[in-house]
């Protein structure tokens, strides 16, 4: 019996240990290992996994956790500025309280630190499976049941691919969630939109150095880059932060390597081609059929996400919305970080 007592015991530890790790340390990044992630593509990533960190406590209660996943190209690390105490000296452009709420950033797969073409053992580069907007709330949402063991969330928000994933959590998880902040997101990609993303995986295809995703360094991938970033800000943002005079300059900076791996940003854009929560019928009916409140936020300026659509959304549900007028446009936490923060941390502590 004395046995058997211990075995108990040190299985009773085991699991309160674990359950400590998931919630862990502050800001760390820690990987939820989902094993075998089923795409609608009827494809599987293997060896499927997500990292992510988490700031803050989570309530005796767990009703106060609050989902952030990245933008294009972003990673967890990169939003940790966005979780703090406002009160602080830094705190301006908080999104997330954290002296009131658990946040958990997480890392969208296909960024390079969650499941991605450029990490994956079996699935490595141009063989790695294609994942829609979907598959990665899918993920996601594993991440959130499985590895941190929550049944319900206070709120999910994001800007611009984080913002169309908090769409599509709406869409598939009604319910499980009380409050959505999109930010710079969209239920569906207009035509202007889907015009865009497919400059940019175009000009991804015919840098020479790409060789359909088979090369063996990283390809320079200048034009990209330059086209990505004329459509981040607006013509006024561009002409009064770079002279005529310091263009060139400006260029080649901009056209320098980024750290993120071309495939890694193909498998990201092919998946934001492929948002679209609305389907055939009236986006008035879709938006409907969600039960979370939100709090929709846009950039009238904003040359990348058109905002149309989430407005359309917004005043199907009379929800509240927030446009903002900075010319910096699609970087809107450049220029309206204060506002923007004000309003989503107002929202989120109905």
């Amino acid at each position: 019996m004395r046995m058997n007592l211990r075995r108990m015991l040190g299985v009773v530890l085991l699991v309160a240990g674990c359950s400590g790790a998931a919630y862990a340390a502050n800001g760390a990044l820690q990987f939820a290992e989902l094993g075998k992630c089923q795409l609608e593509s009827g494809q599987v990533i293997e060896n499927c996994r997500l990292g992510y960190r988490t700031y803050g406590e989570l309530n005796a209660a767990k009703t106060n956790a609050v989902l952030m996943p990245t933008w294009l190209y972003g990673s967890s690390e990169g939003m940790a500025g966005l979780f703090g105490n406002p009160a602080t000296k830094d705190g301006a452009g908080v999104l997330v309280d954290t002296t009131k709420f658990f946040g958990i950033a997480v890392d969208t797969p296909g960024n390079g630190v969650s499941s991605s073409p450029s990490n994956s053992v079996g699935q490595r580069g141009s063989a790695f499976p294609a994942m829609t907007m979907k598959d990665i709330a899918r993920m996601e949402y594993r991440l959130v049941t499985e590895t941190l063991g929550l049944q319900h969330l206070h709120a999910v928000l994001g800007l611009s691919m984080g913002g169309e994933q908090t769409f599509d959590w709406a869409v598939l998880y009604p319910g499980f969630f009380d409050l959505a902040v999109p930010i710079l997101g969209t239920p569906r990609l207009t035509s202007y939109d889907l015009e865009v993303k497919q400059i940019m995986v175009e000009t991804i295809e015919a840098d020479p150095g790409f060789l359909g995703g088979r090369y063996t360094r990283q390809p320079k991938l200048g034009l990209a880059n330059l086209f990505g970033s004329l459509v981040v800000t607006s013509p006024a943002w561009r002409n009064r932060e770079t002279s005529r005079a310091a263009l060139g300059e400006f260029i080649q900076a901009t056209e320098a390597p980024q750290p993120i791996d071309a495939n890694d940003r193909m498998a990201q854009l092919k998946a934001i081609m492929t948002q679209d929560v609305v389907g055939t019928g009236p986006m008035a009916e879709a938006a409907r059929r969600t039960t979370a409140k939100f709090l929709v936020i846009v950039s009238a300026e904003d040359h990348l996400v058109n905002p149309q659509p989430a407005l359309e959304w917004a005043t199907a549900l009379g929800a509240p919305t927030y446009i903002s007028r900075g010319e910096c446009a699609h970087l809107i936490m450049l220029c309206d970080s204060l506002e923007v923060a004000r309003r989503t941390r107002e929202f989120l502590a109905q």
